[in-house]
């Protein structure tokens, strides 16, 4: 039995382990994006403890109308990181999977039957990636919205004949 040439099996790993990378990189952006929205959704909060205490100091309807802003937008947003977290768990396992089948590469040098199973552990780990791309572009998708929402709150409360104005300039 003549012993495997660890050159080409190092060189056959590489492709798996340059999408582990790819994955690693796209992992370390969404777990950015992931603390950036569980900071925005601990701001919220604590907004909206704030102004539940002076609302029910003062009564005043504004307040109140914020309030269901700050809820609403938390729920975006909670819903936002629920989309990252899935989507960085589909990265994750990408990276296991890929790293089962350079392993699986490895020993198919000795038994060639294990090259149907890295084969098939390479299929899975780019299927994940591809569900984490997914989840990342759903989450990107509503990225805006959150910010118009606002935004069209703002306006609304500063200054509601602005509001007019800009609807009817968007309708156009």
């Amino acid at each position: 039995m003549a012993l495997p040439q660890w050159p080409s099996i190092i060189s056959i790993s590489v492709v798996p382990v340059v999408i582990i990378s790819a994955c690693g990189l796209l992992s370390l952006a969404f777990y950015g994006r992931l603390a950036a929205l569980v900071a925005r959704l601990r701001t919220f909060q604590r907004e909206m403890l704030r102004e539940q205490e002076n609302w029910a100091r003062e009564g005043l309807e504004d307040q109140r109308q914020l309030l269901e802003v700050l809820r609403r937008q938390t729920l975006r947003v909670t819903e936002r990181a629920r989309l990252i977290r899935m989507a960085l768990l589909f990265f994750l396992s990408s990276v296991a999977l890929l790293i089962i089948c350079s392993l699986m590469l490895a020993v198919s040098w000795l038994l060639p039957v294990a090259t149907l199973f890295a084969a098939a552990f390479f299929v899975l780990g780019l299927l994940g990636m591809l569900g984490g791309v997914f989840s990342a572009m759903l989450e990107l998708r509503d990225a805006l919205a959150q910010v118009e929402f606002e935004g069209r709150f703002v306006f609304q409360t500063v200054e509601p004949s602005l509001t007019d104005v800009r609807s009817d300039s968007t309708e156009v």
